[in-house]
């Protein structure tokens, strides 16, 4: 112990030495990535500020061009009179404008005339030029002019130039404003000698002075001015006091050019702000660590603990799995019961026939509910993942109470606990995921059937509640009994996984806690809640209240429908590809029953040899399942839709297979397949299907 007490000072000591080294590496080297990085930002801002100016220029440009194509288009004679310029200035964005006759004589709306035969846009436009020009102190302004001209013509011949010219560059230097960080950077724009056209600086742009003169107390001793001229290529020129620089950029559709000057200010913010954050860090850092020696040093001198408490987690884990596993099991036992009791009853009673259509509906009621069971506890990770999705279908409030309540109505008996039903609905059909509403159901009447002693009673009250959106209704389901109860303290812990008040040592009843879980998660997915009320010693009642979509008596089926009944199926024939010799008979004998011709195949493999040698319609449908020997049901559809005989190839494919969850429906369709039907099969839905397809 005296050692690790040693130690721990000594680890912290260098951790706050390598701290500090670290601050001032970090000082030294964000500087140098701020300013690199500044770099890339100011050749970013420099490139958007030349894209703005160049879009400017060729926006004059095209307007003195469509300018001169009218021009032309109006002339009688190679001469325009002061009312054609006037009319041209106003359909114009120009402050003035002004025509050059073939002699170089200027004239404008008001009249005047100046000598112009050697400017530049004079002479470009007589070789059919167009362009812009900065006109210093203008001859017939006697102002700096921003300028756009573009040739006249007149029946083919150049006659002269039309020049449009703003008054001043005040739109330009609008342009070359642009804050860096809250900081306006310096911007100038240059002619191709490298005088200053526009700037968003307090400078006289009439006084052709040169971005050299005014850059040149900044310069490095190093540096060239002549670096400030334009060369045809970007670059990025370091100044004194600025380690950033400035940055030179050419317009794409102009010999101008734009330099742009990253606000020291700016800069040295950065930089002060990266440190400061660099030292708080540091700082938090040590203390981190500090913390972190600390708690190391604690937990090695407490691994033992640690060690035995990992393995009561591990333990604990192990448990609730084994729990999870005995509750399914117990969730399972109960439909079966059911089925097993009916059935002994259906023995009893050969001799009832409405006693034994009775005992078979409640058997394919608890065989269904079997089945949804099974596919809830392969489907739990899907849950517990937000990927379970609703199924739903239109069910009756009376269906809906008689399918749970009948599951549990022998169980109760045996007890002596009485199970009042009562229904009072404006609205007695709705959609619904009948399997999941089940499940809820069935796991609070369970809950009373364990917890409520004999001679006791349970009641199950279904009433509606008017729902604001339209369509739709709330189903209000309150299950209470006269049990035992619940604990005050218990209460908020009730929908918890794998907690139970009594465990089943005391309780003497077996459970894992699990069931009031699946009530809330289930009813939470359909967007419904839960809520438990109870007191020791006289009862518990829990009530549900989920949303329904209001259906009709039409939406329910009722075995088989009408219109499949008035179906006949007496030449249809139907292969069936199944390798279990009892799905097989089972299929065949309820087919054939219905007027179906019915042939079967082991194997996808001998599927595909039979559809091949039938002739052309020998088949109308296929039934197919999946896990198969030597050639599976996706290959079979896949091999059959390759087939050359057209008749053969789109033939109806329908999967009937065990592999029922969403990811195998995809991959039947996949396949080629037109429908998936899921084992044990639904007679209703297979008939509904069959008789959509032929």
């Amino acid at each position: 112990m005296k050692k690790g007490t040693t130690v721990l000072p000594v680890l912290t000591i260098a951790t706050a030495i390598l701290a500090i080294l670290s601050i001032v590496v970090f000082t030294l080297e964000n500087q140098k990535n701020i300013s690199n990085n500044n770099r890339e930002y100011l050749l970013d801002n420099t490139n958007q500020m030349a894209v703005l100016v160049d879009d400017s220029l060729m926006h004059g440009l095209a307007n003195i061009q469509v300018l001169s194509s009218l021009a032309g288009e109006l002339l009688t004679s190679p001469e325009i009179d002061v009312a054609t310029l006037q009319r041209i200035l106003d359909d114009s964005i120009f402050d003035f404008i002004e025509f050059t006759d073939q002699e170089g004589k200027n004239h404008n709306t008001t009249g005047g005339i100046s000598e112009a035969s050697d400017r530049r846009y004079y002479l470009d436009a007589m070789q059919g030029d167009s362009g812009v020009e900065l006109i210093f102190n203008s001859r017939a302004t006697n102002e700096t002019l921003l300028a756009f001209y573009s040739p006249v013509y007149y029946r083919g011949e150049i006659i002269g130039s039309l020049l449009g010219a703003y008054k001043e560059t005040a739109q330009l230097n609008e342009l070359l404003t642009m804050d860096v960080f809250g900081y306006r950077a310096e911007a100038y724009l240059c002619n191709e000698d490298g005088l200053i056209i526009a700037s968003n600086q307090n400078i006289d742009t009439t006084a052709e002075i040169s971005i050299k003169t005014v850059l040149d107390p900044r310069i490095l001793t190093d540096t060239d001015t002549t670096d400030f001229i334009y060369q045809n290529e970007t670059a990025v020129i370091p100044l004194a006091g600025n380690e950033t620089g400035a940055c030179i950029m050419g317009l794409e559709n102009s010999d101008w050019y734009i330099v742009q000057i990253f606000p020291e200010q700016a800069n040295k913010m950065m930089i002060s702000n990266a440190n400061r954050i660099g030292i708080v860090l540091a700082v938090f850092l040590v203390v981190i660590l500090v913390v972190l020696l600390i708690l190391t040093y604690l937990i090695l001198n407490r691994s033992r603990l640690e060690t035995q408490k990992a393995l009561v987690k591990a333990e604990a884990a192990s448990k609730a799995k084994t729990d999870f596993l005995f509750s399914m099991s117990h969730d399972i036992r109960t439909p079966m019961n059911a089925i097993m009791g009916f059935l002994h009853l259906l023995n009893e009673q050969q001799e009832e026939p409405a006693k034994r259509k009775e005992y078979i509906s409640k058997m394919e009621d608890s065989s269904e509910l079997l089945l949804s069971i099974i596919n809830n506890v392969l489907e739990m990770s899907q849950i517990e993942g937000g990927k379970a999705v609703l199924e739903e279908t239109a069910w009756s409030a009376e269906q809906m109470m008689d399918s749970v309540c009948s599951l549990l109505a022998s169980q109760m008996q045996a007890k002596n606990i009485t199970l009042e039903k009562t229904i009072k609905v404006q609205h007695p059909f709705v959609w619904c995921d009948m399997t999941k509403l089940q499940e809820v159901y069935l796991n609070i009447l369970n809950n009373a059937n364990k917890y409520t002693p004999a001679g006791g009673k349970v009641s199950m009250r279904l009433t509606e509640i008017p729902s604001d959106k339209e369509g739709y209704v709330f189903y209000k389901t309150e299950i209470e009994d006269n049990g035992i109860g619940i604990a005050k303290e218990f209460l908020p812990h009730l929908f918890e996984a794998f907690s139970r008040e009594h465990d089943t040592t005391h309780s003497k009843i077996a459970g894992t806690g699990l069931g009031m879980t699946i009530v809330k998660r289930l009813t939470e997915l359909m967007g419904g809640t839960v809520e438990a009320e109870s007191e020791v010693g006289k009862g518990t009642k829990l009530t549900v209240i989920i949303p329904h979509r209001i259906a009709s008596e039409t939406d329910i089926g009722s075995g088989e429908s009408e219109g499949n009944a008035l179906v006949d199926f007496s030449e249809k024939r139907i292969l069936i590809a199944e390798d279990n010799d009892l799905n097989a008979e089972i299929a065949t004998e309820l087919l054939t029953e219905r007027g179906f011709e019915v042939e079967w195949a082991k194997d996808g493999d001998i599927c595909v040899s039979m559809m091949e040698q039938a002739r052309s319609g020998y088949y109308d449908l296929i039934l197919m399942d999946i896990q198969m020997p030597n050639m599976n049901g996706y290959q079979a559809a896949k091999a059959i839709r390759k087939m050359d005989d057209p008749s053969k190839a789109d033939i109806p494919i329908i999967a009937m297979t065990a592999n029922a969850f969403e990811e195998d429906k995809k991959n039947a369709y996949a396949a080629g397949m037109n429908a998936h039907l899921a084992k044990p099969i639904d007679l209703q839905k297979m008939m509904e299907t069959l008789t959509e397809f032929l």
